[in-house]
């Protein structure tokens, strides 16, 4: 892989970075695309979480969830401490918009981001930027790539974009900002009831390397959406030792920070099947991204 990680953001998603060369570029607008429940807003807490745990600030924008909906799925995720985020103001979550049209982007949703920018190092999450722009046309392209270079000006964000009901990817509110986007994720649900029935495809990253082909994920309670390879393991049906896991990797219990240990536990008190060389692998990658291990 092609790595230039001194310059790159951090994802946060466990596998996605080594796809895109290190990670997203940073002051960069970043496209994930999917239809609803392929994990697009799991995606960005990761994305806002990461950033948070490096001491980032993060800024959640939703035109349907609120501040307890957000806290309720991140809950759900096993990552508590989003509470904490929330109540110290590290994360600001915004939901009291009401959508008239484009020109709304140069109005009370800039100035509500713009406004709680004060960090050096920002993290902006827009979810869903679709409601918005449900009714562009391609005239308007300017506007939405007016928006998009003051959000560069500001921090490096996540758009998630929801992919139309029969598929049609045409639509200009969908190929507008997939066009302006510096890169473009698009995540499927290929719905036939396989272990890796869900699938991930970078569509472009603009003046990186990334990975080709289309990769399997999981969302995984605990460490959320964890990009895999092509073979599936075949699961041990018993429950898992974490601590044997960690003896396996080379690491103790104690060298590793509370809150990623809490996540582990959460991943192996899901019940998910899971394989002992998966998790394995998995407690690796965690390490990676958490410590440098």
């Amino acid at each position: 892989m092609r790595h230039d990680d001194g310059m790159r953001v951090k994802t946060g998603v466990i596998g996605l970075d080594d796809l895109l060369g290190g990670g997203y570029r940073p002051n960069s607008v970043n496209i994930v695309l999917g239809s609803a429940g392929v994990g697009k807003t799991i995606f960005a807490l990761q994305f806002l979480l990461k950033g948070l745990e490096e001491g980032c600030k993060g800024i959640f924008v939703s035109f349907d969830m609120n501040v307890e909906n957000v806290l309720d799925l991140a809950r759900s995720m096993g990552w508590d401490e989003v509470d904490d985020y929330v109540r110290s103001g590290k994360l600001v979550v915004g939901s009291d918009f009401h959508i008239e049209d484009i020109m709304y982007l140069n109005d009370k949703l800039l100035t509500f981001i713009l406004d709680h920018n004060s960090s050096s190092d920002l993290r902006i999450v827009v979810d869903s930027f679709t409601p918005l722009i449900a009714s562009l046309s391609f005239e308007m392209r300017k506007e939405v790539n007016w928006f998009f270079a003051k959000l560069r000006e500001v921090g490096t964000t996540v758009v998630t974009l929801e992919e139309p009901l029969n598929g049609d990817l045409n639509s200009p509110s969908i190929t507008v900002p997939v066009f302006l986007g510096d890169s473009v994720i698009h995540l499927k649900n290929i719905g036939y009831g396989e272990a890796f029935n869900r699938t991930l495809r970078i569509i472009k990253h603009r003046g990186s390397w990334h990975a080709e082909g289309v990769f399997p994920y999981r969302i995984l309670r605990g460490v959320g959406i964890v990009v895999e390879g092509n073979e599936y393991p075949i699961c041990d049906e018993r429950r898992l030792d974490l601590d044997e896991i960690f003896e396996s990797v080379g690491v103790r219990r104690e060298e590793i920070p509370p809150k990623i240990v809490r996540r582990l536990e959460k991943l192996v008190d899901s019940c998910v099947p899971i394989s002992k060389e998966e998790l394995k692998g998995i407690v690796k990658r965690v390490l990676e991204e958490c410590c440098g291990r």
